[in-house]
């Protein structure tokens, strides 16, 4: 469960087409200190995450239950 809210901010920053530097340089860090929070190398706190939710416009709920296969429409 931990490692995918990390997947999740990720994959959200992505198809906001977003950069790491960018939502870094919003959170006033380095874009390799937010590289370590994408990958899970660092605990996130829940400020963190909330300044993190902020910066990509969307709910912290959003991130936790966050599903990429909701905009794919793949039908078997």
């Amino acid at each position: 469960m931990k490692y995918s809210v990390y997947q999740n901010i990720k994959k959200i920053r992505e198809l906001k087409n977003l950069t790491r530097e960018f939502v870094a340089a919003e959170l006033k860090m380095s874009a390799s200190g937010y590289g370590k929070i994408e990958r899970g190398d660092v605990d996130l706190t829940v400020s963190k995450l909330i300044e993190i939710s902020k910066v990509l416009q969307v709910s912290t709920e959003f991130i936790f239950k966050f599903d990429v296969s909701i905009f794919f429409n793949e039908t078997q």
